[in-house]
């Protein structure tokens, strides 16, 4: 029957199951948010020396030369773990010197695991005087296996602006070396995947960094 006083008739089942859909609004809200969540940091490796990029950063196309005439690409670096140092043959102190720590460091870790796929590049931030023939005479000096890298401007300049690696050209007045390069100092290494792993700052050490590359490397 029809209620006679115009009233509504009551619903009760409605309470219930206003109940269940807030219940199960509140369960998907919850699963959401625990998606939203970053991985477990526990097992990212830690490190004593360097900064860890959690989710590696692909590195977007660029064209350079090895010193001997071989292709460095985005593609090229695949396969294998690459340290980038940035600098110039003709810096006075800074180049130099991480090249020779490079170089203990290369020596230590085939020391500690002969076959772990780590190549270093110094790349040129002065590719009108580093020529093939420059860097090849200079990069070897330090390590026979490094590769030196040079190529055009706008293409260093694709490389060094996705990896934060700033460099300047300083005039210099009644100077043999006719101008300097300012730089940043900081070791770039890239995963397998051609991708942006990790930043070392310096200053450098050889025992930690090395362990670093260590957890990086076989984690």
């Amino acid at each position: 029957m029809q209620p006679t006083n115009g009233n509504k008739p009551k619903r009760p089942w409605l309470i219930p199951l206003a109940l269940i859909l807030m219940a199960v609004g509140l369960s998907a809200g919850l699963l959401l948010r625990q998606a939203e969540q970053p991985m477990d940091r526990a097992a990212v490796p830690q490190l004593t020396s360097g900064t860890l990029i959690p989710d590696p950063r692909p590195l977007a196309p660029f064209r350079l030369t090895t010193h001997g005439g071989g292709e460095f690409s985005q593609e090229s670096i695949k396969g294998a773990w690459h340290l980038f140092s940035f600098g110039y043959t003709r810096c006075p102190d800074v180049c130099p010197t991480t090249l020779a720590l490079l170089a203990r460091l290369a020596d230590h870790l085939r020391q500690a695991s002969p076959d772990m796929p780590i190549k270093t590049a110094f790349v040129t931030i002065d590719p009108e005087r580093d020529t093939q023939k420059v860097l090849a005479d200079y990069v070897t000096y330090f390590d026979p296996a490094f590769l030196g890298v040079t190529g055009e401007r706008r293409e260093l300049d694709k490389l060094t602006r996705q990896l934060g690696v700033l460099h300047a050209r300083v005039d210099t007045e009644n100077s043999a070396m006719g101008y300097l390069m300012d730089h940043s100092t900081a070791i770039i290494l890239t995963n397998p995947q051609g991708e942006f792993q990790a930043l070392f700052s310096a200053p450098h050490e050889v025992e930690a960094m090395a362990r670093d590359l260590i957890r990086i490397t076989t984690h």
